[in-house]
């Protein structure tokens, strides 16, 4: 069953991202909302107020999506998606685990997935680093398989999942793992407690309003 967010993405506070500020709110067009099966999405440049302008971490691009319901949930990856655009992969995509620590004890420490990506072309080499995790059924998990291997568990009555993913255009691998950590700590939190739902209470009230048959 469906699980709805506590708030739509798109009134996130974005005061609690500070140090970064939102400086472009990008809306996709209707066939790639419709390619992606939901229209719970941010998609948003921001800008660390922090670091120097000419820091290439300074500029990120912030890619959120929320999907619940349905039987065929497949998550869209950078990993298939990029391919798409023209891109091949630079380097073996890795799955790395990185601290968040404004995040509860719990999950302080969270798997996510770092993908470079290159594209060329006769006169340019374009190189882009993606980092991104999702947050599935209360768990964060780095891949498509072990959304999958969460949602596909019939012993629940509810299943959703939040894919966030960040790059930052002038940035290196190194770099951008380095950046998203950072983005994370203060995004993740605000997601958590402000917009992801309470998965836990919400299939222990399922369970409990059961009634037993004799």
């Amino acid at each position: 069953d469906a699980l709805p967010l506590k708030k739509p993405l798109s009134a996130m506070d974005v005061d609690g991202l500070l140090p970064y500020r939102v400086v472009q709110r990008q809306i996709l067009e209707s066939v790639v909302v419709d390619a992606l099966g939901t229209d719970q999405y941010i998609n948003w440049v921001l800008e660390d107020t922090s670091v120097p302008t000419a820091d290439p971490l300074r500029v990120a691009h912030l890619f959120v999506t929320y999907d619940t319901g349905g039987v065929n949930l497949v998550p869209h990856t950078p990993d298939e998606c990029r391919l798409g655009a023209g891109y091949q992969p630079a380097q073996p995509h890795e799955n790395v685990e990185v601290n968040v620590p404004h995040l509860a004890p719990d999950l302080a420490t969270i798997p996510v997935r770092l993908c470079t990506f290159v594209k060329t072309a006769v006169f340019n080499r374009e190189e882009v680093s993606v980092v991104y995790t999702f947050h599935c059924d209360g768990r964060f998990v780095a891949t498509r398989s072990g959304v999958r291997l969460l949602i596909n568990d019939l012993t629940n009555r509810y299943a959703y999942f939040s894919k966030v993913e960040v790059s930052f255009p002038r940035a290196t691998r190194e770099q951008s793992l380095q950046g998203a950590v950072k983005l994370f700590d203060r995004l993740l939190p605000v997601l958590v407690r402000d917009h992801f739902p309470d998965y836990a209470a919400a299939e222990s009230a399922a369970r409990c309003s059961v009634t037993p048959r004799g």
